[in-house]
């Protein structure tokens, strides 16, 4: 619960307080005295709050906001440790580590696609690799703005990609699914550059496997046939 905006809030009495004696919550929760102080992420964005509430009127001072700020600083330590753990530094989509960690937590059954970029050597051996770390980045936030909700996006390394798609089993559903990463990652008009992606898919579990390596190993022969149609396309994993 956090009342302020980016600075610390303190408030020794919410029911005086102009800001807080006509809002519900502080009445429903019994706040009677507030101090929050926010947390942030070493980009300067904001993670969330940390905050000491009391049901009596308080005397909370700014000794006290100080004490909260050096507890924020450590949960900020804390959660950029995380992300180097969790995320891919570079595209910001969940890192290998993660997925070979949680894959068996996330979901029993659904839909993996593995992407890999067409092209993608020709552009780091013509433009350069500055120009090749752009496009990986650009091709993560493309991904994360096609993923719903429960999806996950991870960057395996290199040009490689994993899309993982809890319960979906649906042929019809998959296969329009694919359609659309293709085609989300085959316009780059913008960067002068001709690349795009063929995708590797298989359902889980495929019978009773559910090992990430295995159904790894299956959607990259997968990819390799969609690579021998000619690119730009996916192909499914069958026996």
């Amino acid at each position: 619960m956090f009342f302020g905006g980016r600075e610390p809030l303190l408030i020794n009495d919410t029911h005086k307080h102009e800001f807080t004696k006509h809002l519900p919550i502080t009445h429903e929760a019994n706040i009677r005295a507030y101090l929050g102080v926010p947390i942030f992420y070493n980009n300067g964005n904001m993670y969330g709050t940390l905050c000491a509430i009391d049901s009596k009127i308080s005397n909370f001072t700014k000794k006290d906001i100080e004490i909260l700020q050096k507890f924020s600083n450590l949960f900020t330590y804390v959660i950029e440790l995380e992300k180097k753990v969790h995320y891919d530094s570079l595209t910001e989509l969940y890192s290998r580590n993660y997925l070979y960690d949680n894959f068996n937590y996330i979901s029993d059954k659904g839909t993996l696609m593995l992407l890999d970029l067409d092209g993608f050597k020709e552009v780091n051996d013509v433009h350069g690799h500055h120009v090749g770390d752009k496009v990986l980045k650009e091709v993560g936030k493309r991904i994360k703005e096609f993923l719903d909700a429960d999806s996950l996006g991870v960057r395996l390394g290199g040009d490689e990609f994993v899309i993982l798609i809890p319960n979906l089993q649906d042929d019809l559903e998959i296969e329009y699914k694919a359609n659309r990463i293709l085609g989300v990652l085959s316009d780059w008009k913008n960067f002068d550059i001709n690349i795009s992606a063929s995708i590797g898919i298989i359902k889980f579990p495929y019978y009773d496997e559910i090992s990430l390596e295995n159904l790894l190993k299956k959607a990259d022969n997968a990819m390799y046939q969609a690579k021998v149609k000619g690119e730009n396309c996916f192909h499914a994993f069958s026996e």
